[in-house]
């Protein structure tokens, strides 16, 4: 399996608190504390003493134990790696801090109003189903196998059908499982990607670019002309917009090198057209290894890493 840069990150911060909490705080008391680590960076309820702003980003980081760390970050890797190869690493930290912070705020708002009882928070739940939720907003159709369901279901459904069941227990559950942390990341990163969407499609109607003679090759794919859903915005994240260049040519001037670049930029973009309207059709799962490591290092080529 293919870990994405972000994806990578990630586990290794987890791993780290996780180490620091069960192993080096028990061993390394501060002021008579074991769990002092733990105090230090679970998020707790509004209105606590021990309430800080900064334990929206930490807890996220934290774990119940070795079981919790690992579904999450199984979970992550699952899920994750296709995310931030449709919207690269520096997005995807946006969306990751962005669905854990928005579902601990979510989780707390409902008890600060009495719906809820309040609780310490720990974990990456909230994140990981924020993730979950963008995959299945970029793959909706593909299809996963989950036990001991014998035989595969949609992304989109198995999102929608872990939103209801996180629903229902948040409201009948007595089991300290922060079920609407869970729920408040899905509205979270549903909310964020909407407006993604709408901006990267505000700013290709603002383009020249997508409707200009030397986009006709785009054209060309009627999959493209037609679908006016999210490929379209992706493609914008790897293949961009053209910077204009000045440059002085005499008549009937004809200049090889130029002749052979944009003999190459269409190539590549007519490759990039093929592998997204492969992953539209079939999903991720269905392209090789090869057509991933081209989509992901145009990507990187983008976002000039």
């Amino acid at each position: 399996m293919r870990i994405t840069p972000a994806v990578k990150a990630i586990l290794i911060i987890n791993l780290v608190f996780y180490i620091l909490t069960y192993w080096v705080a028990p061993i390394v008391p501060l002021n008579g504390h074991s769990d002092w680590f733990l105090n230090f960076n679970a998020l707790y309820p509004i209105g606590s003493e021990n309430f800080a702003v900064y334990q929206y980003v930490t807890y996220m980081f934290m774990h119940g134990g070795f079981m919790h760390l690992f579904f999450n970050m199984w979970s992550l890797m699952i899920f994750g790696n296709a995310v931030e190869e449709q919207v690269g690493s520096k997005v995807f930290w946006c969306y990751y801090l962005a669905c854990g912070m928005g579902a601990a705020l979510f989780n707390q708002l409902l008890a600060f109003f009495g719906i809820i009882m309040p609780s310490l928070l720990v974990g990456a739940s909230g994140a990981v189903y924020g993730i979950m939720a963008a995959a299945a907003f970029f793959f909706p159709n593909a299809k996963l196998f989950i036990i001991p369901i014998p035989f595969p279901i949609k992304l989109k459904y198995l999102v929608i059908g872990y939103t209801v069941i996180e629903m229902y227990l948040g409201v009948t559950s007595v089991d300290g499982v922060a079920h609407f942390a869970h729920l408040g990341g899905v509205i979270v990163g549903l909310i964020f990607l909407f407006v993604l969407k709408a901006v990267l499609k505000k700013r290709s109607q603002n383009n020249s670019y997508w409707t200009s003679t030397s986009s006709s090759n785009y054209n060309r794919n009627s999959n493209y002309s037609k679908d006016s859903g999210v490929m379209s915005k992706i493609k914008d994240f790897f293949v961009g917009k053209p910077k204009p260049k000045m440059r002085v040519t005499k008549v009937g001037e004809y200049n090889a090198a130029d002749h052979a670049y944009n003999q190459r930029k269409r190539e590549d973009s007519e490759e990039i057209d093929r592998i997204l309207d492969k992953i539209r059709k079939d999903g991720y799962q269905s392209l090789t290894e090869e057509e991933k490591a081209r989509l992901f290092d145009a990507s990187k080529k983008m976002r000039g890493e």
